[in-house]
């Protein structure tokens, strides 16, 4: 069924200990994934590891929710508005219209992005 303005939506669940081993075996991970404003506000954080897990899966549903496999997750990047809302900006794609959500625990890591348009 088409809807004349959702485009897409895209969902994922990331565990945060595989997060984090993925960080520990390879740092050069984190700055081929994360923007250095995504590191900066996760790596100030207590929570770190939940919070950079939050924001792959924030890029991994974006990827669904625009049907688009090429992009580069360092090109998607996640920031929070003054009210900590969290908003995606898609660089190269710059009409990209996208909505998301995140949610986070200890354990796992979970985000959801609805793509429409403008």
């Amino acid at each position: 069924m088409k809807h004349p303005f959702l485009t897409g939506l895209g969902v994922d669940l990331v565990k945060v200990s595989r997060l984090r081993g993925l960080a520990s075996r390879s740092p050069a991970f984190l700055k081929r994934v994360f923007t250095p404003a995504e590191l900066a506000y996760s790596l100030k954080s207590g929570n770190k590891y939940e919070r950079l897990a939050a924001r792959f899966a924030v890029k991994e549903a974006v990827i669904k929710a625009l049907d688009n496999t090429g992009i580069s997750l360092k090109n998607i990047e996640v920031e929070n508005t003054l009210s900590g809302r969290p908003r995606v900006k898609v660089k190269g794609l710059p009409g990209a219209a996208l909505l998301v959500s995140i949610s986070h625990t200890s354990d796992y890591a979970v985000a959801s992005a609805i793509a429409f348009k403008k």
